[in-house]
């Protein structure tokens, strides 16, 4: 979590800041308008002819952030935000609001596929691919998955324990480890699921092997390049 992220997302020019605020000439302006068309309201400055200005927020770091944390435990993830970023500012906290427009809280969960939206009384909404919500049951922030028995994900093995799986139009580094003998609660990073919840059909879905994933990073545009060269000279031999 970057310390400036309050400067980032609250600390741009406002859209209408360079516009003029009532200064010379605003007198005779309304000496000229006829009685009746004159305002009956107005600010006592910033609005001019039309002219105003509002806030202009810059959300795109704060939606990258809450996306690169799916998987952790929401507390986390809200605490992680909100130590930088204070709901006691008046504008930090407007800003903090819209988180609620990527991550819902109030959800109905069939599976990782289909999950509904219930906010307060109102009818149930079902979620998009990729929408994220925090699950009921395990307080982990999650997105919504496309169905994997119809899409199987592509994966290509690098080694034993290392696998390149590709979802959401990006490359994974994915690290495995066999499901045998596994102590204490573990969690899969990848299917985002407690190992004890996998059935073997999950793990060879996924991993073609009775495997959970470790750990998982996205690759870069020039390692997936390269993933891809390499892909393409296994098949030339």
């Amino acid at each position: 979590m970057r310390s400036d992220m309050a400067k980032v997302i609250v600390e741009r020019p406002r859209v209408g800041s360079r516009s003029p605020s009532r200064k010379k000439g605003y007198r005779k302006y309304l000496q000229s308008m006829p009685i009746d068309e004159l305002p009956r309201n107005e600010p006592m400055l910033g609005r001019w002819k039309g002219r105003e200005k509002w806030l202009n927020e810059h959300l795109g770091p704060m939606r990258r952030f809450l996306r690169s944390n799916v998987g952790r435990p929401w507390n986390k993830v809200h605490r992680d935000l909100c130590e930088h970023v204070s709901f006691d500012n008046a504008v930090q906290g407007h800003v903090l609001s819209h988180i609620y427009d990527y991550v819902h809280l109030h959800v109905e969960v069939e599976d990782s596929a289909t999950v509904y939206s219930r906010p307060g009384l109102r009818q149930r909404r079902k979620l998009g691919k990729n929408t994220m919500y925090v699950c009921p049951n395990s307080g982990i922030l999650k997105v919504v998955r496309a169905n994997l028995r119809r899409h199987p994900n592509t994966r290509i093995s690098s080694s034993e324990h290392t696998q390149y799986l590709y979802r959401d139009k990006v490359w994974w580094e994915v690290q495995l480890r066999s499901t045998q003998n596994v102590a204490g609660d573990r969690w899969d990073v990848w299917l985002e699921r407690d190992v004890s919840q996998l059935t073997e059909q999950d793990c060879i879905l996924s991993y073609g092997d009775n495997l959970f994933a470790t750990s998982k990073r996205p690759l870069s545009p020039e390692e997936t390049r390269q993933l891809h060269r390499g892909l393409r000279q296994s098949k030339g031999k």
